[in-house]
């Protein structure tokens, strides 16, 4: 059997509702098609099963008509997902973008879906990636200063090598993302673009 891999794809929240035309969000995501989102995080996926490095998928929690039913501390992020029904559980939109999908030969591991921004939170993430004595995590995903965000500022906290692939994820605004990009993850993680990420990958295999 081969050693498991020390890096993982952390994958956060690759959704039809905002990844495909047809999603709920979709064209909330202003800024989605310009960097061209879907393309580098299929590129990041691809590198992935090359280099045989399992991916993590970090799935927010699917909507049901009971999903909040007593709650009394709803965050705005809940409130919308009541509103729109996001991620409804069995619809499309709930599905993961066709050409992203787990691969589980490889080593993919679906986690505990998070129940607002932050995949560790209430979660077992950081219980699967310590079984597998994970230690360098790459993040991609949705959307840019929020979930993905939260997600990857906690792996930085609970000690993880973070790295952050700033043209594989979008948000609310251009303007959003180039600040999360550009001002705040490089206070906590090495940020490249998707190429300069697979490019290190193949050097390394050369």
């Amino acid at each position: 059997m081969s050693c498991p891999s020390p890096t993982a794809i952390v994958l956060i929240d690759p959704y039809n509702d905002f990844l495909h035309p047809e999603g709920k969000l979709t064209s909330a995501l202003t800024d989605l098609e310009e960097k061209q989102t879907i393309q580098h995080i299929k590129e990041v996926v691809a590198a992935a099963r090359l280099h045989h490095i399992p991916i993590f998928y970090g799935l927010h929690q699917q909507w049901t008509p009971n999903h909040y039913h007593g709650w009394r501390h709803m965050t705005t992020s809940h409130v919308r997902q009541q509103k729109v029904r996001l991620f409804e559980e069995g619809s499309f939109g709930a599905q993961i973008y066709e050409g992203l999908e787990p691969d589980f030969t490889n080593g993919d591991v679906l986690v505990s879906r998070h129940w607002c921004s932050d995949s560790f939170s209430n979660t077992d993430l950081d219980f699967q990636l310590r079984q597998r004595e994970v230690k360098n995590l790459v993040f991609a995903g949705l959307t840019a200063n929020t979930c993905l965000e939260a997600t990857a500022r906690h792996a930085y906290e609970l000690g993880y090598q973070v790295t952050m692939l700033g043209n594989a994820t979008a948000g609310w605004s251009k303007e959003l993302t180039d600040a999360a990009t550009e001002l705040i993850w490089p206070l906590f993680s090495q940020v490249q673009t998707s190429k300069e990420w697979v490019d290190s990958l193949d050097a390394k295999h050369l």
